[in-house]
C-alpha cells in the first residue's frame, strides 16, 4: 500500500519537474503513468487502504497472541488476493513501461515483488 502512496505523490509535481528542465521524454511518460493512475477507482483505493489496514492489525493481534501459523497463513492469503485486486492490476499495467532513467523513481510494482515471500522467514518478524 506504501508504494501505491508513493506513485500517486509522484505524479503530482509535474509542473515542478517541467520548470526543473526534466528531459520532455521522461515528462511525457511520467505524463503518460499519471494520466493511467488517474484511471483508478478512488473508492477502491480507499476499500483497498481499508482492508489492508484492516489486515495488518489482524495480523499484529494474531502475532502479538502467538498464533504464528495462523498468521503466517493469513498473510499469505491477503498477499495472493490483493496482487489481484483491478486497482493494483491497473497500477501495475501504467508503470510497467517506464524506461530505465525512471526505475529509481517508481516503485517496482510487479507480481513477484508486490507477493512477499515467506519461505525463508516470518510476516511476524516483518511487522
Amino acid at each position: 500500500m506504501r508504494k501505491l502512496i508513493m506513485v500517486i505523490f509522484l505524479f503530482s509535481p509535474m509542473a515542478v519537474l517541467a520548470q526543473q528542465g526534466i528531459n520532455p521524454e521522461i515528462m511525457q511518460q511520467l505524463q503518460e503513468m499519471a494520466t493511467c493512475v488517474a484511471t483508478i477507482d478512488q473508492n477502491e483505493m480507499k476499500a483497498l487502504e481499508k482492508e489492508s489496514n484492516k489486515f495488518e492489525a489482524e495480523v499484529k493481534g494474531l502475532c502479538k497472541s502467538g498464533k504464528r501459523d495462523k498468521a503466517q497463513k493469513r498473510a499469505l492469503e491477503f498477499s495472493k488476493k490483493i496482487i489481484n485486486s483491478p486497482a493494483l492490476i491497473t497500477m501495475r499495467k501504467c508503470t510497467e513501461n517506464v524506461s530505465a532513467s525512471l526505475k529509481g523513481m517508481v516503485p517496482d510494482m510487479s507480481t513477484e515483488k508486490m507477493v512477499k515471500d515467506y519461505s525463508n522467514k516470518h510476516v511476524c518478524d516483518e511487522i
